[in-house]
This record gives C-alpha cells, sequence and structure tokens, in this order.
C-alpha cells in the first residue's frame, strides 16, 4: 500500500510539474533569429541588442510575455517553428516573398509589416564598372542565404552557367565576396547599408544601378497562432507612441520603417 501511495504522488509530482513548465513557457516569447547587424546581435558581453531585439522586447512588454531568442540556421526555420523549437521567425523575415515556389503567407501567419526592405548586390568596389545591370550577373558565382528572398533571385539572374553558394547566415556572404569566393551576393539592403564600406568590409560596395523590388518585413508564426493578433495590437499601439521610431533612430533605421497592415 506505502508503495502504490508513494507511486501515485510521485506521478502527482510529474504532473504537476509538467503543469508548471508548460506554464511557463507559455509565458516565453522564443523568437528565431540569425546574427543581423544591427537588427539581432550580440554584444561585447553576449547580451542580444539591435532593433527587433528591442522591438521583440518592447512587444513582450506589452503582452506581458518574457522575450526569448534562439538562434538558426535560416534554412531551418519553418522546422522550427513547427518542431516548438521557436514561438516566432523574427529576423529580417520578408513577407511578400516565397520559398520554393510557395508563398510564406500560405506558410506562416504574418503579423503588420513595420520595415520596407530590398535585396541589393554587394561586390567588391573595384568591380563597379562590372556590374551596372542584371545581364552582368549571369554567369557568375552568387552567395546567398539559404532560404532568403534573395536566393531564388539570385539563382535566376546567374542563369545554368552560374553558381550559387547557400549559407546558413548572410553575414557569411561579406567575407566570401571579400576574398573573391564569390563574385556578388544578395542580401537585405538593411544589412549591407550597416556594413558594405566600414572596417575590414571598406573595399565592399551596393551596386546601385541594380535596383531590386521593394519587401515588408514582418513577424511569422505557426499559422492560427493566437499570438498573431496579440502583436498586431502590441505593434500598432508601438507605432503610435513612438517607440518604433525611437528604436529605428537609435540603430539607424528611421527611414525604413513603416507599418502595414495588408501585405500583397
Amino acid at each position: 500500500m506505502k508503495k502504490i501511495l508513494t507511486l501515485t504522488l510521485a506521478a502527482m509530482m510529474c504532473v504537476l510539474c509538467f503543469a508548471g513548465c508548460a506554464a511557463q513557457d507559455d509565458n516565453v516569447l522564443t523568437c528565431g533569429v540569425t546574427i543581423f547587424e544591427n537588427m539581432n546581435d550580440l554584444d561585447e558581453n553576449g547580451e542580444w541588442t539591435g532593433f527587433e531585439t528591442e522591438f521583440a522586447q518592447a512587444v513582450g512588454a506589452k503582452l506581458g510575455m518574457e522575450v526569448a531568442f534562439q538562434e538558426i540556421d535560416w534554412t531551418q526555420k519553418y522546422s522550427e517553428l513547427a518542431s516548438g523549437a521557436i514561438d516566432c521567425i523574427w529576423n529580417g523575415f520578408t513577407a511578400n516573398s516565397a520559398d520554393n515556389g510557395v508563398a510564406r503567407s500560405e506558410l506562416v501567419d504574418f503579423t503588420y509589416g513595420y520595415m520596407l526592405n530590398q535585396q541589393c548586390i554587394v561586390i567588391k568596389t573595384e568591380n563597379a564598372d562590372l556590374y551596372k545591370t542584371e545581364a552582368d550577373l549571369a554567369g557568375k558565382i552568387a552567395g546567398v542565404e539559404g532560404g532568403s528572398a534573395g536566393e531564388a533571385y539570385a539563382a535566376n539572374v546567374i542563369g545554368e552557367e552560374g553558381k550559387l553558394e547557400k549559407y546558413p547566415a548572410q553575414n557569411k556572404a561579406f567575407l566570401e565576396v571579400k576574398t573573391g569566393v564569390i563574385d556578388f551576393a544578395v542580401m537585405d539592403i538593411v544589412l549591407a547599408k550597416n556594413i558594405c564600406g566600414k572596417g575590414d568590409y571598406e573595399d565592399l560596395m551596393i551596386a546601385e544601378d541594380i535596383v531590386l523590388d521593394s519587401e515588408i518585413y514582418a513577424v511569422g508564426f505557426e499559422k492560427g497562432s493566437p499570438l498573431t493578433a496579440k502583436v498586431n495590437v502590441a505593434i500598432e499601439e508601438l507605432f503610435a507612441d513612438g517607440t518604433v521610431q525611437a528604436l529605428a533612430e537609435k540603430y539607424g533605421f528611421e527611414n525604413t520603417i513603416q507599418l502595414t497592415k495588408e501585405i500583397k
């Protein structure tokens, strides 16, 4: 009898522990990110910083939720979301784009858009005269973040004679352009403007004559997630009270933020 009672109590403790852990997890918003200069980055103390980091934390405060950041391989973002390893994809996630021919809006539920972006072509400054039109990119070696909005564009523009190198994060491509491993990289312009022409990458530039279509950044949640609507309310309030503007000015994105309620 004592053994049965002991086992019953142990089972009850496990159930209570599980319930407590689940409740705690429900109060944590885990954002899937990659290292993205001035958006989601680590400071000298290993603490997350950047525009999207503080923006997510401000949203979390509105929702009464703790915010955590989980670095992911961008090519695995949907798997990470489906597995429950992350609650959302919040890392310069282009909403008006597609992956493997499928609109991203069919794969996740997007919040309101909060920033405008473009893909751009990053090249070595010494090659500026070689890259004036999209035709100049044909047959070249291109570098992209795997699963990014720029991947499909790069694959199309280089053609069958070209070669496509894929990286788990955009930052890797800067060094590959610099060292000549790839001829050019396709990446987010908000990142490229913070890197090109500075420090170790002063010899890199954006090919300004090749202009790509505008994009909209938003947060991606699992289909049917109740958090999407709640985050929308918080985003709208943070735009209205000036928080988003202040964060954008702090990190140099004041000319790119825009609240977009309908993403097409």
